[in-house]
């Protein structure tokens, strides 16, 4: 199971970011059924589902990602405390584990910031407003 943690001020852009992520496994438990009538050289090819960790400061995605070690980081870059706090969260756990998958939420127009993020470790970016398929491209491309 992976486990990826959604970091982000916001409650309900964590349940959206949540939801869109969750609706992507139902088709797995389908295929899953399926493939419990097939034989088990088949089974190794069914994805596996994500187990989610939340948290709303840098406080807290510190603590849960020290906790949880997560196969992926989805953070937001503004929350309170400043504008770009988000930086700060990237470079923390960057140093605690330095191959950690980070990837940054941005507003447009923030592409000093999305270039500092690659510099600091990103590995991807999130633009708001997002779409649903761009989301589930990038944490998929980012978990493989």
């Amino acid at each position: 199971m992976k486990k990826i943690l959604i970091v982000d001020d916001s409650p309900s852009m964590r349940m959206v970011l949540r939801y869109i992520l969750e609706q992507k496994q139902k088709p797995k438990q389908k295929a899953k059924a399926k493939a419990n009538a097939k034989p088990k050289q088949k089974q190794k090819q069914i994805e596996e589902n994500y187990k989610f960790f939340e948290a709303d400061s840098e406080e807290q995605a510190l603590v849960q990602f020290k906790k949880e070690s997560p196969d992926l980081v989805l953070l937001d870059i503004i929350m309170p405390g400043g504008d770009e706090v988000g930086l700060t969260v990237l470079k923390k756990i960057r140093a605690i584990n330095p191959k950690a998958a980070v990837i940054m939420i941005s507003a447009i127009g923030q592409d000093q910031t999305i270039a500092e993020c690659t510099k600091l470790g990103a590995i991807d970016f999130i633009v708001k407003p997002f779409d649903d398929l761009e989301v589930l491209k990038v944490v998929e491309r980012s978990l493989t």
